[in-house]
């Protein structure tokens, strides 16, 4: 059995030599900051949100019994997200189902209802994730463009802008109307934090881009509304709104129930880079029938009226309640 406990000075060791052989299971983690777990866990402290929390586990000899991993953890928000596992062959040994266990009831102390990761369906981490009780609940496709501020743009794109408070409604509406009910029963809709563009049209809502920048490229979540026609204009129009650093890739997140994006997404210069499963781990349980209790002042006593009633009939049929003065 491991000894799973928070990182403190003595792993300096174990933390610089798993620093470059971890695997990153959030996606947007990894390509905007990167996925360096000895920076983020001397740092973290000094954050106010103290938002990575880092375990280690710890087996004895041969160093290869001990792992790292980190949570990311907001504060009161419903999610947390696996953000960093290694060596990546620790996942295989028992002592990386162990480390699953305990991430999740940190987790779920801290909070949290559901642990998220990110991960190849082909990789071995899938199958380790799976033991641990980690579920499907969508596929998302990453799409990369190198250089994105060096392409010439249409003259013609469309506007967007960037959200304001009255957005906020018509941007939860159009998550609503587009994200399936099991993915809103994990993630919720976009914050009032978010940062990104919105696009009207009539009157209407027709796309939000959620945006995060970092210092290793920017990433993109679409919510494209279905009746939008000219989707290639559309996001070319996006690219001039975000004006992305040309010297940092742009990643665009696609998820399985946000279709219809490859083709223009092609003809734009984006390149497939990565095909994900979004796995989740529950760590509350839905109450399927009440509890039942008797209220400590009601029991065993008889209540009594206010006022007594009486029952007179009245002359057309049914009955009439007159209450006694």
């Amino acid at each position: 059995m491991s000894v799973i406990r928070p990182v403190d000075w003595r792993d300096l060791g174990l933390l610089a030599r798993v620093r470059h052989r971890g695997l990153c299971l959030d996606s947007q983690l990894a390509f905007t900051r990167g996925a360096n777990a000895l920076q983020n866990a001397l740092l973290d402290p000094f954050n106010p949100q103290h938002s990575i929390s880092t375990l280690v586990a710890r087996g004895g000899r041969p160093a290869s019994n001990s792992a790292v991993a980190q949570l990311l953890l907001l504060e009161n928000h419903p999610l947390a997200r696996l953000a960093f596992f290694g060596p990546p062959e620790a996942l295989e040994l028992p002592l990386g189902l162990e480390m699953l266990e305990a991430l999740a009831r940190f987790a779920g102390e801290h909070g949290a209802q559901s642990l998220i990761a990110e991960v190849d369906e082909q990789s071995p981490a899938f199958e380790s994730l799976r033991a641990a009780s980690f579920a499907i609940y969508a596929r998302q496709s990453l799409w990369r463009l190198d250089s994105p501020g060096a392409r010439p743009q249409a003259p013609d794109a469309p506007g967007w802008r960037h959200p304001s408070v009255q957005d906020r409604l018509a941007i939860q509406g159009l998550f609503r109307n587009l994200v399936p009910a099991l993915v809103q029963q994990v993630e919720p809709p976009p914050g009032r934090d978010r940062q990104g563009l919105v696009y009207w049209a009539e009157g209407e809502l027709m796309a939000f881009l959620d945006v995060h920048r970092g210092p290793a490229g920017t990433w993109i979540l679409p919510y494209i509304h279905p009746a939008v026609e000219s989707r290639e204009e559309l996001i070319a129009g996006a690219l001039a709104g975000l004006s992305p650093s040309p010297s940092r890739p742009l990643y665009l997140c696609v998820r399985s129930y946000q279709g219809g994006l490859a083709a223009a997404l092609e003809a734009l210069g984006f390149q497939l880079y990565l095909d994900q499963a979004v796995m989740v781990k529950r760590l509350t349980a839905r109450v399927r029938r009440p509890a039942l209790r008797p209220l400590p002042g009601m029991e065993g006593t008889q209540p009594e009226a206010s006022a007594p009633i009486t029952y007179n009939s009245v002359k057309h049929s049914g009955v009439g309640y007159r209450r006694s003065s």
